[in-house]
């Protein structure tokens, strides 16, 4: 994710791209912060300290009851237990004029629960009325919707290890939903100002539109299908699919569109709009399908650019990992851009730089899952990196005479090193990620060397592309590559509190 306001450097080293405050209209509108600046930091910590992973049972569940939460102590309720998804399918039919929406959606998945399961929950908008709800092909004999979680009752226990399916069918005016603490305002459906519609947002946005397990520890393969009228186009993550679709009736048009690698919840998207359609490819022939809304009117050259970046990017990370690639542009102040899979989504006025930030994280949050947000660093540090390496590629700019500029005017701003780059506590997520994370990568980089660095660079997503991982792993993984325990160093620089210590402060090149 990319704010608003997107610091690509610091201080005085500092470029900053500045789309405004968000002003989506009426009625439903985000708030979303943009990042602050190196000294433009809350004097206060986070509302509580680090918090290591809730107690939770291993299976996710009590006895056969599902847990109303995955066990992310920065979101309680965020996800459930006792299954794991495996893909999402929503059928749907949407009326951008009058906002009416109505699916159903069908999730294939296996119940992790010892017991069984009894009962288990779905995270889906109490803005959505659910009208029916099947389990392995019956209905279930029981459903509650209490606000945001839908709690299922199948006819007969889901046996320990079994396939799951389950359908739900539902209606309503898709909105917005609460965006959590970690200041990036709400995510959900929002109403564009020149009539279309767009679903976005992080961490929480699939479920203002879709049941779902909203924790990024649980992605899964994504489609949609998507009947709107005649006129209104549709467009989505993965590659749109054409053969065998359902018969429109009269006065519309069906969309489908899939992605066959799974990924986190909050990586789906879709955008109804009369757009126009930009086409490109990649030199492996990779398709890039991009959208230009109809007030995008200055995003062409960022869009037209996806081919060059993405082509950067996969000499620092290695191949493109999708099969379709390109960008959404609603031509609407959003206010942050995201990392939506194979197609990210950008604010109006997005920049280059805030293009392969984007498109990095294809790599780098999207391949490669978090277990828990305490982790996001392992996101947006290196997305926000990739602006850096973008710069020094295009602008011919001096990374390290960027980075001892900005410690020149950091060091003693006990404030910017306040709040960790891993377990920074709830609420803190998404702030010095932005800025002292690049400059602990960089540092990172100068302690490994290059040739070890840009090693690591290709070697995390290629090791670990379609798992779920933490922080831990990392250390583990950069110590292999390193060849020594890089513990210590990454501990100073990651997870302290305070400015690093000497010898770790100013390592390698930096240190002249």
């Amino acid at each position: 994710m990319s704010a608003g306001l997107a610091i690509v450097c610091l201080a005085t080293a500092c470029s900053s791209t500045v789309a405004g405050r968000a002003t989506v209209g009426s009625p439903l509108a985000t708030s979303s912060s943009a990042i602050p600046s190196a000294t433009d930091v809350p004097s206060t910590t986070s509302s509580a300290a680090p918090t290591t992973a809730a107690a939770r049972e291993p299976d996710g569940a009590v006895g056969t009851i599902g847990d109303d939460g995955i066990g992310d102590p920065y979101y309680p309720l965020s996800g459930n237990g006792g299954y794991q998804v495996d893909a999402y399918d929503v059928d749907a039919r949407y009326d951008p004029v009058s906002n009416d929406f109505s699916a159903t959606t069908t999730i294939t998945g296996t119940v992790l629960s010892t017991e069984g399961l009894s009962r288990f929950n779905l995270d889906l908008s109490g803005a959505m009325d659910v009208s029916a709800v099947t389990v392995n092909g019956a209905p279930a004999a029981d459903v509650e919707h209490d606000e945001d979680e839908l709690v299922i009752t199948p006819a007969d226990l889901a046996a320990a290890g079994s396939a799951l399916t389950v359908t739900v069918t539902y209606a309503g005016n898709p909105t917005v939903v609460d965006g959590g603490t970690g200041g990036l305002g709400d995510g959900g459906w929002y109403h564009l100002d020149g009539g279309g519609a767009l679903a976005v947002g992080e961490p929480f946005s699939a479920s203002a539109w879709y049941p779902v397990n909203e924790h990024p520890s649980d992605p899964a393969t994504f489609a949609v299908t998507m009947t709107v009228p005649e006129g209104w186009q549709v467009i989505s993550n993965g590659r749109q699919q054409t053969d065998g679709l359902p018969a429109a009736p009269a006065g519309s048009t069906v969309f489908r569109w899939a992605i066959d690698k799974p990924i986190a919840s909050y990586l789906t998207t879709v955008y109804v709009d009369k757009f126009t359609v930009l086409t490109d490819q990649l030199a492996d022939g990779t398709p890039i399908v991009s959208a230009l809304g109809p007030t995008a009117v200055g995003d062409r050259a960022a869009a037209e650019s996806t081919r060059e970046v993405i082509a950067a990017l996969e000499e620092w990370f290695g191949p493109y990992p999708y099969d379709s690639a390109g960008g959404i542009f609603p031509g609407q102040d959003l206010g942050f851009a995201l990392e939506t899979a194979s197609r990210p989504v950008y604010f109006a006025g997005t920049s280059i730089g805030i293009v392969a930030h984007e498109q990095a994280h294809q790599w780098y949050g999207d391949l490669v899952s978090i277990d828990r947000w305490a982790d996001i660093c392992l996101n947006e540090c290196f997305a926000s990196y990739a602006e850096w390496l973008w710069d020094a590629r295009t602008n011919g700019v001096d990374l390290d005479a960027r980075w001892k500029v900005a410690m020149a005017d950091t060091v003693r701003e006990a404030r910017f090193w306040r709040s960790p780059l891993v377990d920074m506590g709830a609420g803190e997520e998404f702030t010095r990620v932005y800025d002292r994370g690049p400059l602990a990568v960089h540092a990172l980089r100068a302690e490994m060397g290059d040739e070890a660095f840009f090693a690591l660079l290709k070697g995390w997503p290629a090791t670990h592309g379609g798992q779920v991982v933490d922080w831990t792993e990392f250390e583990n993984y950069t110590s292999s590559i390193a060849g020594r325990d890089m513990k210590p160093f990454l501990d100073a620089w990651f997870r302290s509190t305070t400015v690093p210590d000497e010898p770790y402060r100013t390592p390698g090149s930096l240190g002249g």
